[in-house]
Parts: C-alpha cells; structure tokens; sequence
C-alpha cells in the first residue's frame, strides 16, 4: 500500500501528521498508523496539497471509497 513514506516526507511536513515521535510510538505499541487505504489516501492527498500540487492531491482523494473523510479537510487543512 502506497503511503506518504513512498514520497519522502520532510520532518516539517511530518510534523503536520503527528512528527516522527507519533510514528515510532504507534509503532513500538503495535499499532498500524498506516491503518487503511482511504486513511494513506486521504493524508497522500493531504502531503501532496501542502507541497502545493493540488491536481495530485485531487487525484489522491478521488481514490478514496470513503468520501466522509473529505469532509474533514475543511477542518483538516485550510
């Protein structure tokens, strides 16, 4: 499964999902942050949009079976 690891993601841009210390947390209590499809969509979207390439990060979302995710955009990421 593609997540945003795949695109080499800054520290400042990791900082916007949690910073590494979240990720080695989930990960040394067990737990998947790469947890589902639409979730690495939705944050692929998410990294590609803060680069400033929307048409990416719309083909990302597109992608997604769970569109009630998008909603949260809104308070996600202005």
């Amino acid at each position: 499964m593609e997540t945003i690891f795949d695109h080499n993601p800054t520290d400042e841009e990791l900082k916007r999902f949690g910073g590494r210390d979240l990720i080695a947390w989930c990960e040394a209590q067990g737990l998947d942050f790469n947890r589902d499809e639409d979730t690495n969509y939705y944050r692929l979207g998410l990294l590609f949009s803060m680069r400033g390439k929307k048409e990416i990060a719309n083909k990302y979302w597109a992608k997604m079976k769970d569109k009630s995710l998008l909603t949260t955009l809104i308070q996600d990421y202005p």
